[in-house]
């Protein structure tokens, strides 16, 4: 979540709450002559208001599940969990009074540091890796569609090398591909058909023989640097010399700059828009990565959480108990 200034609300709240709870705690520690500590009447009010800003922030999962129910706005929700999640470390400090503790008491609060280390850090990430991606990445797309995307991009790269070197011996179905204005739907079968019968001639139209005519030399060249170095990246999982190859967007357009060497002006067209196809990849991998580390925090942050409102909910019983 960005913060800016419609937080402002849930900051001044929690802020003059924690300075409340300050002053209050102060009262508590002057008026305590062995110090202050869980077990007293404040100690124990400190522990009460800060499980029930836990328990509130741990619901929000259950809320994210539910994004159409009337109970508040996820993106209220959102902030109040940050706000109210900072304003709980403080409840439950004051709650121990400062002390570190032993046993289970000494591991809540080693497990509520990570959780709120955690939880900065992935805000941090939040509000800095989206920017970054814009700059980095001219051609987003949704994460869930990359993997077709990725399908699509090495089928129109096969199509623009046939149109070269005829069958490069590749099959792969066209079936279902998600291009640029997403799928096609046909209402008549009759028309569907037709439309696959076409597609199907201009493919095997391409496979039998060159649609742009270069000499063999350069033919065979294009077809071993396509199939050795440039559709091993075209997948979703590319190997490491490929990503290696095209790791920068100036190692793609050094790569190409080196095949224009190679191959005659006939073939530049396609050259180019293998240079497209292969940038758009690399940005793509760039949206994987940064998209793993936005939401990679939460496999450390969330099991964290429930762990710690359990072990809570076992040293509040022990403690009360005896």
């Amino acid at each position: 979540m960005i913060i800016d200034r419609s937080h402002q609300n849930w900051i001044v709240r929690c802020g003059a709450a924690a300075g409340v709870a300050t002053l209050l705690y102060i009262i508590h520690a002057l008026r305590s002559p062995g110090g202050p500590r869980g077990g007293t009447a404040a100690g124990l009010a400190f522990a009460f208001a800060g499980t029930a800003v836990i328990v509130f922030e741990c619901l929000l999962s259950l809320r994210k599940k539910y994004p159409a129910s009337p109970i508040g706005r996820v993106q209220t929700w959102l902030k109040a969990h940050i706000w109210l999640g900072l304003l709980s470390l403080l409840l439950i400090l004051f709650h121990t009074g400062f002390h570190w503790g032993r046993g289970v008491s000494g591991l809540l609060m080693w497990l509520f540091l990570l959780i709120t280390l955690s939880g900065i850090y992935g805000l941090l990430l939040q509000n800095y890796l989206p920017r970054r991606m814009r700059e980095l990445v001219a051609r987003e797309t949704l994460y869930e569609q990359i993997p077709e995307v990725i399908r699509a991009l090495r089928l129109e790269a096969d199509e623009r090398v046939e149109f070269i070197t005829a069958d490069l011996g590749v099959e792969e179905a066209e079936e279902e591909i998600i291009r640029a204005g997403g799928k096609k739907f046909y209402f008549d079968p009759g028309q569907r058909k037709s439309a696959a019968e076409k597609v199907e001639a201009e493919r095997q139209k391409r496979k039998r023989a060159p649609q742009i005519i270069i000499d063999e030399a350069s033919a065979g060249a294009l077809r071993a640097h396509y199939l050795q170095e440039l559709r091993p990246f075209l997948f979703p999982r590319p190997s490491r010399f490929a990503r290696r190859l095209f790791q920068t967007a100036d190692a793609v357009a050094a790569y190409f700059r080196y095949l224009r060497t190679l191959m005659p002006v006939a073939a530049h067209d396609v050259l180019e828009d293998l240079e497209s196809i292969c940038e758009e990849r690399r940005q793509l991998g760039i949206q994987e990565s940064l998209h793993h580390w936005l939401h990679g925090w939460l496999y450390v942050h969330v099991p964290l959480s429930m762990a710690f409102l359990m072990l809570t909910f076992i040293h509040a019983v022990v403690s009360l108990r005896y």
